[in-house]
């Protein structure tokens, strides 16, 4: 796998592992697909906080997406060349990248459609989630205070990036390596990561603004690294990575349900629901989870492209 990794923590034995290993745990217990509440209550390999440096060492970046000179592909057959580019590949010193030319209806905003109120006291059921099984419906407050669940999107492609506060790759993800980006609360971003809609562009050929996706930010871990984040700096992260609810840029903020080594080790991370609620793919710092760039971004444009 080239997407996220697994890396040990010694240096004389990472060099020569293909995947990685979890520090402590035994193949057996590698290969199960979901812990039980035992199991993870004693896997000490991962660290009790968010810490920056564990989870940048956990990870490696995708490689750019292979570029072609599209210019010369239009020549040679422009109808070819038109449904494999991605347009923005022609614009220079560009910021924020362009949406694809498939781009021309409008996100309308999903507004909640259920009755129920949040509870945090409420126990939280199915999580973590299991990839061809339904996605959780998690029912949180919403960076505008609205209680908005996962099922107020059914019948439109969800992508969800799982984020930590102090998680320096969640906020490179973010945009936050993007020119002229301010830090947020001074976190540095992860040095050589794009940003999320970078690489939907670059592997899926789709932007997340498009009207058949709802790009969900599931903030689990607060500014502290070690307990649940507060409504303020979940919303303030909103603000500052321009999420926008009504483009259906959703910031869901978790509450100390969540608070696990499980959680932990799904940061950073991207889940990827189909229409119908199925958990189709998961990448994350777990080496049995997909590729982002391989698996999950290739995914995210065929369920796109397959349509209700």
């Amino acid at each position: 796998m080239t997407g996220f990794r697994n890396v040990c923590g010694r240096a004389v034995l990472s060099a020569s592992l293909l995947l990685g290993c979890d520090q402590g745990i035994s193949p057996d217990a590698a290969s199960t697909k979901t812990a039980g509440p035992e199991s993870v209550a004693t896997d000490e390999s991962t660290p009790p906080v968010i810490n920056a440096e564990w989870v940048a060492s956990k990870l490696q970046a995708p490689p750019p997406p292979p570029r072609k000179d599209w210019l010369r592909e239009i020549e040679k057959d422009p109808i070819a060349a038109l449904k494999q580019m991605d347009p923005s590949a022609l614009q220079a010193n560009r910021g924020h990248p362009t949406a694809p030319v498939e781009l021309s209806a409008k996100s309308s905003p999903i507004r909640p459609k259920n009755t129920a109120k949040y509870d945090p006291t409420k126990p939280l059921r199915d999580w973590p989630p299991v990839v061809g099984q339904f996605y959780p419906n998690l029912l949180l407050k919403d960076q505008t205070g609205q209680a908005t669940a996962i099922g107020d999107f059914r019948g439109k492609v969800v992508l969800v990036e799982v984020v930590g506060l102090t998680c320096k790759a969640c906020h490179a993800f973010a945009g936050g390596n993007e020119p002229g980006k301010k830090r947020f609360r001074g976190i540095a971003p992860q040095p050589g990561l794009d940003s999320i809609e970078q690489y939907a562009q670059g592997y899926a050929k789709v932007s997340l603004d498009h009207p058949d996706i709802v790009f969900v930010q599931l903030v689990l871990y607060g500014i502290d690294g070690r307990s649940a984040p507060s409504e303020e700096d979940a919303r303030a992260w909103a603000s500052h990575f321009g999420m926008d609810r009504n483009k259906n840029q959703v910031v869901l903020i978790g509450d100390q349900r969540f608070i696990s080594p499980q959680t932990r080790k799904l940061i950073p991370g991207f889940h990827l629901i189909d229409r119908s609620g199925i958990l189709r793919a998961m990448s994350s710092n777990d080496p049995r989870h997909d590729s982002l760039h391989e698996s999950l971004l290739p995914k995210l444009a065929s369920l796109v492209k397959d349509g209700p």
